[in-house]
């Protein structure tokens, strides 16, 4: 699998990074720099470290072996957990659509929240590193991209949060709920192509 495919799935991810970042964005009074450069690098390392996290666990002898005499099997398991996590932040945009979002200017962002919410945006970063592993992406650029996007998507999320609010967020966890699905179907639509 190359480069596009490595691309749409770390731009689905990234999506609910931004969704975050632009409820944070329409929540504050100015923009701190120091604050959101805290903001982004807690963001980027926890999303690089899970996809890290995620790829290791596939290089581990046992799951390695067992990937290498059952090759279709992990192939089919690396497109299923991309479907699961498209379909999880579809619905996810789906149940939060009618919840009420009351903007108003709050305090500075404390360091437990950030890592909380940083850890929770991070965990399908995880499933995706697993399925990176299985699908043979290379570790290190993989990571750089997931880092790139995600550093980006930080700082576009909070300066439109800021300027817009927050009503757009559940329409970025959809359409990266919808990326994330379509990298899954273009990767087994790919490898099967491959068989036959």
């Amino acid at each position: 699998m190359g480069f596009p495919h490595m691309l749409i799935v770390a731009i689905g991810l990234s999506l609910d990074v931004f969704a975050y970042c632009l409820y944070r964005g329409a929540m504050v009074a100015e923009i701190d720099k120091a604050e959101f450069a805290k903001m982004s690098a807690v963001f980027t390392a926890f999303q690089m470290g899970m996809l890290a996290l995620g790829n290791l666990i596939t290089r581990i002898p046992v799951v390695g072996k067992f990937y290498r005499s059952a090759n279709l099997l992990w192939m089919v398991l690396a497109s299923l957990m991309f479907f699961g996590l498209g379909i999880a932040l579809i619905l996810k945009a789906f149940i939060r659509r009618n919840k009420k979002i009351e903007e108003s200017k709050s305090a500075a962002l404390r360091m437990s929240v950030l890592l909380l919410w940083a850890l929770m945006t991070s965990i399908d970063a995880l499933i995706a590193g697993i399925g990176f592993g299985f699908l043979g992406f290379a570790f290190i650029s993989s990571i750089l991209v997931v880092g790139v996007i995600t550093a980006i998507t930080v700082t576009i999320g909070i300066l439109c949060g800021y300027r817009l609010g927050c009503g757009p967020m559940n329409k970025f966890i959809l359409l990266g709920g919808l990326l994330v699905f379509i990298g899954g179907v273009d990767v087994l639509a790919n490898y099967l192509t491959r068989i036959y």
